[in-house]
């Protein structure tokens, strides 16, 4: 029962926190423009407002909500929090839980490994702040070793080495849980080619959601299946 109470609490305190700190930040959103507004004497024409706002909604709407759903037993809620609010999710902010509850030796889905992913993403938040601050004192003196020819390969490669190491090790965990997703997505990333996927990433997203949760399914019932025949 202490045991319940403490996670009850944990839950509800991570949710408190970080419904008013999301609620903070899209006021923060919404008063620079507003201020600017009132300040500059500008009007809104809200008919091509609106319009622009739905065509973007029409796009980032689905994949919102599937990364939401997908993130969650990664990052858990904390982690989902900050992370919305901190941005770079996929490249840096799941990457940096997966580490953390590496190095710890907690699993995702648990609270210890909820808590570890929350504060490995809230350190990973503060090192990019800091780095993008240092970057707007000295960026223009550090521009010729960024662009210098022998570089360039690392900053073209960024996402393949980033999804190298985020799924790897997750592959090689559950090879059998991996095999088909991986299988089905390779061959259409070659089939159709990396544009054609990386333009189409939110319908791709929703069905490969749909292909996950159908072999995961399909792999339980089939050891729920063979363990009641052992049974018998």
């Amino acid at each position: 029962m202490e045991n319940n109470n403490k996670t009850s609490n944990y839950s509800g305190n991570v949710h408190t926190v970080g419904i008013i700190s999301s609620l903070l930040v899209i006021a923060s959103l919404v008063i620079v423009p507003l201020g600017a507004q009132i300040i500059f004497g500008q009007t809104v024409d809200w008919g091509p407002t609106l319009g622009a706002m739905g065509k973007a909604l029409i796009i980032f709407g689905p994949v919102a909500v599937i990364e939401f759903l997908s993130y969650l037993p990664t990052i858990g809620a904390g982690g989902q929090y900050l992370s919305f609010t901190t941005g770079n999710v996929m490249n840096m902010k799941v990457p940096s839980a997966a580490t953390g509850r590496r190095m710890v030796g907690v699993e995702s889905g648990t609270e210890e490994g909820d808590v570890i992913s929350m504060i490995s993403i809230a350190v990973s938040s503060i090192t990019t702040t800091a780095i993008v601050f240092l970057g707007m004192v000295v960026g223009s003196q550090m521009l010729p070793l960024l662009e210098h020819e022998l570089l360039a390969p690392a900053f073209n490669n960024i996402m393949p080495a980033i999804m190298g190491a985020l799924g790897v090790p997750m592959i090689v965990k559950s090879i059998k849980l991996a095999s088909v997703p991986v299988a089905i997505s390779v061959t259409l990333t070659v089939v159709w080619g990396y544009s054609f996927v990386s333009a189409n990433q939110g319908k791709f997203m929703i069905m490969f959601l749909a292909v996950c949760l159908a072999w995961a399914y399909f792999l339980f019932k089939r050891a729920e299946s063979k363990k009641t025949s052992e049974e018998q």
